[in-house]
């Protein structure tokens, strides 16, 4: 336990240093200063935003999406600039090392249910903890930003979004619905 409790910790403590970078990028995708737009579109195309937490390869990738929710724009990974050159993706190396250990350990039975359980518990808060720490980004981001597309925020192939307006979670057909 005190094993998961430490990493944990330590993701914490890494998102703190990546803070005022995702702030910074979020308010440049805001104000459309650092999109790049697919084949010589434009911003008027993008009726949503997406920032999707790919929790395997521990990255946040924002893209703007057209009326049919298809991606619009190129993809950009968030933040844009790491603390030092030793940072390749959100978690640290440590961290990733340790979730591969537990992992492999898993898938070849080698656990018993109590420590499945902890570490079920372990990805729940650690997503979290990514999740509470994007949603304090963006609030900090958006203070007065008239926000006039649809934002969301999702974890990689699921079918739930938050709304970033009102921090509810609503299924992907309800945000397709409302695009239309």
């Amino acid at each position: 336990m005190e094993e998961y409790q430490k990493n944990l910790e330590q993701f914490r403590d890494d998102l703190s240093k990546l803070s005022n970078q995702t702030i910074i990028d979020l308010k440049g995708i805001l104000l459309n200063k650092i999109v790049t737009y697919e084949f010589n579109r434009n911003e008027s195309g993008v009726v949503a935003y997406l920032f999707e937490y790919d929790f395997e390869l521990l990255g946040l990738t924002f893209y703007g999406l057209d009326k049919y929710l298809s991606q619009y724009t190129e993809h950009i990974a968030l933040p844009t600039k790491f603390p030092d050159d030793n940072w390749k993706n959100i978690t640290q190396e440590s961290i990733y090392h340790f979730e591969s250990k537990k992992t492999m350990k898993r898938y070849d039975e080698d656990c018993n249910k109590q420590e499945i359980k902890l570490f079920d518990e372990y990805f729940v808060k650690k997503y979290n903890i990514f999740k509470n720490w994007f949603f304090i980004c963006w609030k900090k981001a958006t203070k007065g930003i008239e926000l006039k597309k649809g934002a969301y925020f999702s974890m990689h192939d699921t079918n739930y979004l938050t709304e970033l307006k009102t921090m509810k979670e609503i299924e992907y057909d309800e945000v397709k619905e409302k695009h239309k």
